[in-house]
């Protein structure tokens, strides 16, 4: 099944909901946020912020279309023997557990997510969002992020573009990939000769350089200094169903964080809010009281974040520089990045 951008973007313009995150200033809209608190920020840095994500941000509709390759991955067969023990569909067992967003792009940008993690796979014609199962064309998912950034001009996102996958992967297809990230994002990226300290909030916007792209592919962009490379982004998560064990994860990672003298000014700290189901958390998703989709899995992971971040800031310590997370119009991240600017 294939979804025009035309019809995505239609679609959420017309289901548009105002979300209202339960933040003692009401005035603060969330698809302008940046915008509204420009006299606390602009001149501030990209290091000095913490930008709410997404995990797996492409992850809200998927086809019955499996990812290319992938047998040997323990949760993959775990996959399989539950639909073979239940006697349905193997989609009905995946596709509960690959979700991991409710909305598109373009209406996360519009809740406040200002990172995207977006796995991409080629699918023999074209590249596609993936997790598990098959998504709509990357082009799609980024065209609806410029539609975002033409509608709202003092807003900064930074995309991640990773996990590429496909089961004859060829050069021509990473150079497709590079080449349309160039042509939808073009003047408004902001290149990696710059630090992320080298301008301002303030002188972002109004350079319009207002998109900062990774591709984790290094080869494919080393001669393209627009597009930035993977390990820009550092990467860290509990890789754990349990809250406890997430959190503890967590506290250890957001320590070392604050203990670091001078943080790098070429990569962004990453903070995984993000709970990852396990063979067994497949396996007992049959029994009652157990999770039985990533949703739930990310509803008890979500409960945690709030009481996790006033511990935090309570220690007078900033979470991380890019804050992801599941479902997040189901969490309260939006409250935390407040928060947070509150406390500065």
């Amino acid at each position: 099944m294939n979804i025009s951008i035309h019809f995505i973007f239609l679609f959420s313009l017309l289901i548009k909901l105002s979300f209202h995150y339960p933040f003692e200033n009401d005035k603060i809209n969330t698809s302008i946020w940046m915008e509204q608190l420009l006299p606390s920020i602009s001149n501030l840095y990209l290091t000095n912020l913490t930008l709410p994500g997404t995990h797996d941000a492409a992850s809200f509709y998927l086809t019955s279309a499996l990812s290319p390759d992938p047998t040997g991955s323990p949760l993959f067969d775990a996959f399989i023997q539950l639909a073979e023990k239940l006697g349905i569909p193997l989609q009905d067992i995946i596709t509960p557990w690959a979700l991991s967003q409710n909305r598109t792009l373009y209406q996360q940008a519009e809740d406040g997510m200002r990172y995207f993690d977006i796995r991409a796979t080629f699918n023999g014609t074209q590249w596609c969002s993936y997790h598990f199962e098959i998504g709509l064309p990357i082009f799609d998912h980024l065209n609806g992020l410029y539609q975002f950034l033409q509608l709202h001009p003092k807003e900064i996102i930074i995309i991640e573009v990773s996990h590429l996958a496909s089961v004859n992967l060829t050069q021509n297809n990473l150079n497709e990939l590079r080449d349309m990230i160039l042509k939808i994002f073009n003047s408004m990226l902001y290149p990696r000769t710059f630090t992320f300290n080298t301008k301002t909030i303030n002188e972002m916007i109004k350079s319009n350089q207002r998109v900062i792209v990774t591709l984790s592919d290094d080869k494919t962009i080393e001669n393209y200094p627009l597009l930035w490379f993977g390990s820009s982004m550092i990467n860290s998560y509990a890789n754990s169903d349990s809250l406890s064990t997430m959190i503890s994860y967590n506290w250890n990672q957001v320590s070392q964080f604050n203990s670091i003298p001078l943080l790098p000014n070429a990569s962004l700290y990453k903070l995984s809010w993000t709970l990852t189901p396990q063979v067994s958390t497949i396996v007992d998703s049959i029994l009652p009281n157990k999770p039985k989709s990533l949703k739930q899995l990310a509803d008890i992971g979500n409960s945690g974040l709030d009481q996790f971040a006033d511990e935090v800031f309570n220690k007078k310590w900033k979470l991380c520089q890019l804050l992801l997370i599941d479902f997040q119009e189901r969490s309260h991240i939006m409250d935390v990045i407040f928060k947070y600017f509150q406390k500065k």
